[in-house]
């Protein structure tokens, strides 16, 4: 029986965007099913519209869900997927020990080349509007104090390949462009706004590339489309059931393809199959080691404070404050001068919300001596003031992303001239990213709604995040700040996750994973799962080049051989 489509993608993220974009070089006809919607400027919004939440009939670009006690995963919902909310970051992995065997680093390398040329990765760039930041530039000197001083520990340092549009000179910075592929972007802006993934069309989505060209060669791309369920078919390939997240009843319909791919990511892939296997019984020969899994590539957010004259200036202001109320003169005269000598000691203020979250690194051994143990990377965030005028104005009807740049030069001139906003805006921390191979392994299961939830042994990362501190203090200290570690994490024992991993992990076989190690599915011929979800282990760089080399690799090989009606898309080792 003829199929509806040849191939049918599930989700738009770093996995399925390859997918889309082989097959259909291929000459193969591709439907990809996406929740979300098409992510624009124009629809962007500064306040909880922002957020995946379609009980509450929000539709926007981040998912934020408690999952189980310890864990909140950071998902991307929209055409793209996590390219969207993830900061553009692209580090290969060094080694591949801890993979299935048939994993090298010589094997991988040109898969990597390949999605670097893909993603258009650039060097967070040295020419003006970029390099002169103030906290970029207060992150290289630190790491190069730290390679100094720790040459046994600091592996290396420096600037990150980025899949970012950077202007070629100052003058084009914000600007629109077409790019090599044809689809419109614009250059990024030190000073536009950074809150939750806003950089949109800056960062290098993959609806401006993978999808933009899967679309070009035939590829169809329904957007608001959320699987709910996959039946094999009894001559071959599969059904699949979606439905509308923006409707209340279960609209939606259905579609046969002969060839699957799911790709919705570590937490979306996992659950949909756990609920085939468990709930609608559909898929019941997916491996017993499904949800078994699941990583958090360490990620933890530390804090550092540039310190120099702030202390002088907090006791003088509030010795001015006070002195002026009791009417002591003296005390007021002392708070002033305090607080101008602290102006005067202090550097220039750091501007955490200025240019790309992740443009530098430093990256240490792991606590065994083996490499890419763990990383610092320096974030970038609306920094509260200017954040609450932009909600404000969200609220108000009255933002567009362009509106930041208006409250940024606002909120400056307040702060260079008025000497409790520059105080306040001189006050803001700089966050460290952190991230590495740590300890904990998680495990989803199914809950009473049928939803996936993880149990999270956070106290097995106790020692991890000891390291992290470590070094998190004597860098705060290279960069002369203060050091903030995460009371949020440390008192209520909850971590936010932007790279999860796992949960469908590849293995040698069944009896040690999912998939194999080219996502091929055990116990199901011609079903693909490329995401985030088959890594095997916490991989220590930012996953996402991880992910996109993974898939690459997989089409070489599943496109390349032919299809055996005996062996589905291809031999099985």
């Amino acid at each position: 029986m003829k199929k509806d489509t040849d191939v049918l993608i599930i989700g738009s993220g770093f996995g399925a965007s390859v997918a889309a974009l082989r097959f259909a070089e291929a000459g193969k006809s591709v439907t990809v099913l996406e929740r979300g919607g098409y992510i624009t400027r124009e629809k962007f919004e500064a306040d909880d519209d922002m957020l995946w939440q379609p009980d509450n009939g929000r539709y926007g670009m981040n998912d934020f869900q408690k999952r189980g006690t310890h864990v909140i995963p950071w998902l991307g919902a929209g055409v793209g997927g996590g390219s969207h909310v993830y900061a553009g970051t692209l580090k290969r992995r060094e080694f591949f020990d801890d993979f299935p065997s048939d994993v090298s680093v010589a094997e991988m390398t040109p898969f990597y080349e390949l999605a670097e040329d893909m993603m258009q990765a650039v060097k967070y760039p040295d020419h003006p509007p970029y390099d002169q930041l103030p906290a970029y530039r207060i992150f290289r000197e630190a790491e190069k104090e730290m390679e100094e001083q720790y040459p046994d520990q600091v592996e290396e340092h420096g600037d990150i390949l980025l899949g970012i549009s950077y202007a070629p000179n100052e003058a084009l910075a914000g600007k629109v462009f077409t790019n090599k592929y044809g689809a419109q972007q614009r250059y990024s802006d030190p000073d536009e706004q950074k809150i939750l993934g806003g950089d949109i069309e800056v960062k290098n989505t993959l609806d401006k590339n993978y999808l933009h060209l899967a679309t070009e060669r035939g590829a169809v791309i329904k957007e608001f489309a959320q699987v709910v369920k996959i039946e094999p078919l009894p001559e071959g390939g599969y059904r699949v059931f979606w439905k509308d997240p923006r409707q209340d009843s279960q609209a939606g319909g259905q579609m046969t393809t002969e060839t699957l791919v799911c790709g919705a990511g570590s937490i979306g892939s996992t659950e949909l199959l756990l609920q085939n296997k468990y709930q609608h019984r559909t898929l019941p020969d997916l491996s017993d080691q499904l949800g078994k899994r699941y990583f958090t590539n360490g990620d933890y957010i530390m804090f550092l404070l540039p310190r120099k004259g702030l202390l002088a200036s907090w006791i003088g202001l509030f010795a001015a404050i006070a002195g002026w109320i009791a009417g002591w003169g003296w005390l007021a005269l002392v708070g002033v001068i305090a607080y101008f000598f602290g102006w005067y000691r202090s550097d220039p203020k750091a501007a955490p919300d200025q240019g790309s979250t992740n443009s530098d690194y430093i990256r240490f051994r792991h606590r065994d001596g083996s490499p890419q143990g763990m990383y610092i990377e320096g974030g970038r965030y609306p920094t509260p003031v200017k954040a609450l005028l932009a909600i404000g104005l969200s609220l108000a009807g009255e933002y567009r992303p362009h509106t930041y740049g208006h409250i940024s030069n606002s909120v400056n001139f307040l702060g260079k001239y008025v000497p409790v906003f520059e105080l306040i805006e001189r006050s803001w921390p700089i966050p460290m990213l952190m991230m590495g191979r740590d300890d904990a392994v998680g495990q989803f299961h199914l809950n009473e709604e049928n939803e996936a939830e993880i149990e999270f042994p956070i106290e097995n990362n106790d020692q991890y995040v000891d390291f992290l501190t470590k070094w998190g203090k004597i860098f705060s200290k290279k960069a002369d700040s203060y050091f903030l570690p995460n009371f949020v994490a440390k008192a209520f024992r909850i971590v936010e996750i932007p790279h999860n991993m796992g949960g469908c992990s590849m293995g040698e076989n069944a009896k040690s994973g999912v998939v194999d190690s080219y996502g091929r599915v055990f116990g199901y011929d011609n079903f693909l799962i490329l995401d985030g979800s088959i890594m095997p282990c916490s991989l220590g760089p930012n996953p996402a080049l991880t992910i996109l080399a993974f898939a690459e690799r997989s089409m070489r090989q599943v496109i390349s051989q032919p299809e055996k009606a005996e062996d589905g898309i291809a031999d099985r080792p």
